[in-house]
């Protein structure tokens, strides 16, 4: 009779213990749950101007396509203007994005170095 009491026990005991571990389990989840969609209620006005997504009919009539592609045109049937025009665009690209090359950032470093500032 000791020995049934004993594993009635154990099972109950263990029962317990199996019914408290999924009930924490399902605490928990409802408590991360929340949290993970909290941006989803948020109001999309509130968006900084840059995140707006532009009318591409308003961007597509600015950009007068056909003029563009007329000098597209003109540009590729004359291999010199060809050349002219990369060059010019890649002098315009290198102002926008100036990046120092390992040299001058050399002479800088040396320059600072030596303190000719």
């Amino acid at each position: 009779m000791k020995r049934v009491l004993k594993a009635l026990g154990k099972t109950l005991s263990q029962s317990i213990l199996l019914v408290c571990t999924l009930a924490f389990i399902g605490l928990l989840g409802l408590a991360v749950v929340p949290s993970q969609a909290a941006y989803a209620g948020q109001d999309r006005s509130q968006a900084p101007q840059e995140a707006r997504i532009t009318d591409p009919a308003e961007s597509f009539e600015d950009l007068n396509p056909q003029a563009a592609y007329e000098d597209i045109v003109k540009t590729a049937q004359n291999p010199a203007k060809v050349e002219k025009v990369y060059d010019e665009s890649l002098k315009e690209y290198k102002e926008e994005h100036p990046q120092e090359s390992i040299v001058q950032k050399a002479e800088g470093l040396i320059e600072k170095v030596t303190g000719k500032d």
